[in-house]
């Protein structure tokens, strides 16, 4: 039967058309303005068309630039001047007067701070490692210590044998720090009589300074930190004044001034503690960054998610009574929304599995983060690839597999010859659904570990796009990321549909 060339006319009016016209509309206009954007250094708040300016400005860097007196008119339309504060002030705009108010102030050259055009200088950014050092893989020194900070109450017995004791330059510093830490079941644990408020206390509750009053507040803080600075930079002169200056502030009795020294003694021995321990306990490290932990998400989720979901598959192609409820369960998890599966795993990262392990950093913890965001991923993604995997093998002919079983072909050359030539399609439909979810992943991390990404290395690409929009008030530079990252897309993709689409044909 051959259709009349109205008739196809006629589908194509009706519904082609109005989708063309709905995808210019909704995609590639907005496509478009981002591109423009990207251009720029806009802030993502200040409009291109200003709400108020000076009067000076207005008419000297405007207004007299431009040729046409309609033009001229034209803007005093939408512009009318406030004599009370001075400023020309601008009335709502739509339609096509907001774009003609656009092209007139390009005409002007006038551009906002924050919104001006800086041709390829985003691109040049991304691409030479210009932005934020957090977005490339690098190599890094962890420092565990501050020595502004207390001494930590417990060290882990593989940090203070491993890290700490090797670095220290002799056998002298070892000793010291021996000293200090005794062990224990949780590693090495501070000694009690070396606890730092214990030894600030034995200030504070001096007779002269808690109950006569006799020697303010003030001249203790003073004192302590002149007694800590003096530690820190072992300057025994500085110590002797903090402690001379002290004693001068007011009347204290000779037991008061012993114990006050005795306590500033120790507390300066604590100060060359924490140097050693700031300048020792210092570990090389390797942070993903943006783009390195977004490639380890894709690679390891597209992996583990379709491995898993066909191993599933296969075992529920099997004749089970049970298959149907066993498909729903493993399809439950896709039902369910991204943020309740962020806030129930959260609650076992950050609750219950401390408390079942002892263990209490695991999303806190670098090198654990980006394994479990992966787990949980491929918790969630497995189910629904596993539908598509499943369909795949119930279409696959059973008097093929019959005829291979009697030829006496065993399940490991069943699998090869026969099943998974035939799977390809399905194999193509799941790589390109777990390669595109990977890398536009966002809510799922964002749920799980928000901006405290940075610190584990867990921010994929587009959770640091929207930092970089709405956080950091850089939309120029992440509309530039986000149409990097719709090529890669595209690129990816494209690939991957193009080398299973001619193994498909090959089959």
């Amino acid at each position: 039967m051959v259709e009349s060339r109205f008739r196809r006319q006629l589908f194509f009016w009706i519904f082609v058309l109005p989708a063309l016209a709905a995808y210019a509309l909704f995609f590639l206009y907005p496509f478009a303005q981002g591109i423009r954007i990207s251009f720029t250094n806009w802030d993502g708040l200040t409009p291109r068309a200003p709400i108020s300016l000076p009067r000076a400005e207005f008419e000297s860097r405007i207004l007299q630039r431009l040729a046409r007196p309609a033009d001229r008119a034209f803007l005093l339309e939408v512009y009318h001047l406030d004599e009370d504060d001075g400023l020309f002030k601008r009335y709502e705009l739509s339609g096509a007067r907001r774009y003609r108010v656009y092209a007139l102030l390009r005409a002007a050259g006038w551009q906002p701070e924050n919104y001006r055009w800086v041709g390829l200088a985003n691109y040049l950014a991304i691409f030479s490692g210009r932005v934020e050092e957090r977005f490339y893989p690098r190599r890094l020194q962890v420092r565990h210590f501050n020595p502004d900070s207390s001494l930590p109450g417990a060290i882990l017995a593989r940090d203070f044998e491993r890290v700490i004791l090797p670095a220290l330059p002799g056998e002298e510093e070892r000793a010291f720090l021996r000293s200090f830490y005794e062990p224990s079941p949780e590693g090495y644990t501070l000694k009690p009589e070396y606890d730092e408020f214990a030894l600030e206390d034995r200030v504070w509750l001096l007779p002269e300074v808690e109950r006569e009053g006799a020697v303010a507040s003030t001249k203790v803080d003073r004192f302590l930190e002149g007694v800590k600075n003096s530690g820190l930079s072992q300057d025994r002169g500085a110590l002797e004044r903090a402690v001379g200056d002290f004693l001068a502030s007011g009347p204290i009795s000779a037991a008061g001034a012993a114990q006050a020294r005795q306590a500033a003694e120790e507390m300066f021995g604590l100060g060359r503690l924490k140097s050693l321990l700031a300048s020792a306990w210092v570990q090389q490290s390797f942070d993903l960054g943006v783009v390195g932990f977004t490639l380890f998400f894709t690679f390891f989720n597209v992996l583990c998610s379709n491995l898993l979901a066909f191993f599933i598959a296969m075992a529920l192609d099997a004749r089970l009574k049970s298959r149907n409820a066993l498909r729903s369960v493993f399809f439950l998890p896709n039902v369910l929304s991204m943020v309740v599966v962020a806030l129930v795993w959260s609650f076992v990262f950050y609750h219950l599995l401390p408390a079942l392990t002892g263990i209490d950093k695991w999303m806190g913890d670098p090198a654990k983060a980006p394994w479990l965001i992966v787990m949980v991923q491929v918790w969630r993604e497995s189910g629904y690839l596993m539908v598509i995997y499943l369909a795949g093998l119930q279409t696959i002919p059973a008097d093929v597999l019959e005829a291979a079983m009697i030829d006496g072909t065993g399940f490991w050359g069943r699998l090869r010859r026969i099943t998974l030539p035939l799977l390809v399609p399905a194999f193509t439909v799941c790589l390109f659904l777990s390669l595109s979810n990977s890398l536009k992943c966002f809510d799922l991390v964002y749920a799980m570990v928000g901006p405290s990404g940075y610190a584990v290395g867990t921010v994929p690409l587009v959770m640091d796009i929207f930092f970089d929009a709405f956080a950091k008030r850089l939309a120029g530079l992440a509309t530039a990321k986000a149409i990097l990252l719709f090529l890669a897309i595209v690129l990816i993709t494209g690939v991957q549909l193009s080398v299973m689409k001619r193994r498909e044909v090959q089959q």
